[in-house]
């Protein structure tokens, strides 16, 4: 098996399913997905050998591997995944059938039939890389995020690209429990982090920035922005396996128009008659109407995009939009900023008056607390006297702290003449 050559190609409705898999669950069923002829019609009994499995991912010293990957596959046979489609819920499964051979260190493996719209014959609404991106992860986390991050990819136009992820949204993607990483900082720590660093060290694109997007107090969204790796080595890396297949692989914009199903001539035609900047536009303009339903005839819709700039308005729309949630964060943020420093300038008034307070003479802290629990009645004053009766510095306590500062600052103002 040739690693260079192995390609995974998955609907987005399969990647903005609810499922969860282990390390080795993943990468099974990225070696089965990168071995598919997408144009079938329908799925074939796919042979994999064990060793070719642990050669790809770099585990041929595991001397339990086949009996993990066998492992992986039997469970993989009827686990389902969930999707969504508006008000719809679909659960598909993944396997209908697996055999392994003893002592070939062979598996059969057969899809089931239900993922055929998430795998074959795709048109639109797919993500593609290249499954040597993804081999040296080690969390089954990192392959989920990096699959959730590259379907955005197209957005940035070969340049950076963000994409914002609700907090329930992405325990859903990456099937972590509600009862699960209760606490932001735990999910930082323990799952978004340590995907962030594999796919940035050993994938095609680089997370630069991970914002955590408060709601009130807690975090209710992530936005990752990424973007591409440029570089020799990978440009070395393209060029080898253009040789490889005896032809370079079509501009990135080219490849955007074949995904829409336009034909190579007509592609390269209109590449050189936009650009790769409208293209590009184009196509994140049309794959956001697709996804919101009613087109009928892509090509022709893609056509008639590009001839009259049906996009350029919705770009214009989201930039604003954009722009608009930048400057609702800044005031969020502003907001909070004075709150805390409001929190924190009250906080040092009462350390300091209390302070001052202490310092006085035993008899003149005693006067000022029988004035205080004469100037205000009220049925907390029960606790008040209580805490005095044992002895107890009443006016420390969260309770009366405040309310005991305010009472001295007009205590030592001067009455009126």
């Amino acid at each position: 098996m040739n690693n260079t050559l192995s390609t995974v190609v998955k609907s987005n409705e399969l990647i903005e399913g609810r499922y969860k898999l282990s390390t080795n669950q993943h990468r099974l069923v990225l070696l089965l997905i990168s071995i598919i002829n997408p144009e079938d019609e329908d799925f074939q009994d796919y042979e994999l050998r064990v060793l070719d499995f642990a050669r790809m991912f770099g585990i041929e010293g595991d001397k339990d591997v086949y009996a993990k990957v066998e492992e992986a596959a039997e469970e993989l046979v009827g686990k389902t995944i969930k999707l969504s489609k508006g008000k719809e819920r679909e659960f598909v499964a993944w396997f209908s059938y697996a055999k392994y051979k003893q002592g070939e260190g062979v598996i059969i493996i057969r899809f089931d039939k239900s993922l055929k719209p998430y795998l074959l014959q795709l048109k639109s609404h797919f993500t593609r890389y290249a499954l040597d991106t993804v081999v040296r992860f080690k969390s089954q986390y990192s392959i989920r995020l990096y699959e959730l991050l590259k379907e955005f990819e197209y957005l940035g136009h070969g340049g950076s690209f963000f994409r914002i992820i609700e907090i329930d949204d992405l325990k859903g993607f990456l099937g972590v429990k509600e009862n699960e990483y209760g606490k932001m900082h735990d999910m930082k720590k323990r799952l978004i982090e340590p995907a962030i660093k594999e796919i940035s060290s050993y994938s095609d694109i680089a997370v630069t920035q991970v914002e955590y997007i408060k709601e009130g107090r807690t975090v209710g969204s992530v936005k990752f922005t990424a973007e591409p790796k440029a570089g020799k080595a990978l440009v070395a890396d393209e060029q080898a396996m253009a040789a490889e297949h005896g032809a370079k692989e079509p501009p990135e914009h080219v490849a955007a128009l074949l995904a829409f199903g336009i034909a190579e001539p007509m592609a390269r035609k209109w590449a050189k008659q936009y650009g790769q900047r409208k293209i590009m536009e184009a196509c994140g303009y049309v794959r956001a109407k697709c996804e919101a339903g009613g087109i009928k005839d892509i090509p022709a819709y893609l056509a008639k995009t590009l001839e009259h700039d049906y996009h350029t308005a919705w770009l214009a729309k989201n930039a604003k939009k954009e722009a608009k949630q930048a400057e609702e964060h800044a005031r969020k943020a502003l907001q909070e900023a004075e709150e805390q420093d409001r929190r924190q300038r009250t906080g040092q008034r009462i350390a300091d008056a209390l302070e001052a307070f202490h310092a006085l003479p035993d008899a003149e802290q005693e006067r000022l607390r029988d004035r205080f629990a004469a100037e205000n009645p009220s049925p907390m004053l029960k606790s008040w006297k209580t805490r005095r009766a044992n002895g107890e510095q009443p006016e420390i306590s969260p309770m009366f702290r405040l309310l005991f500062v305010d009472f001295l600052d007009n205590a030592s103002k001067p009455l009126p003449v």
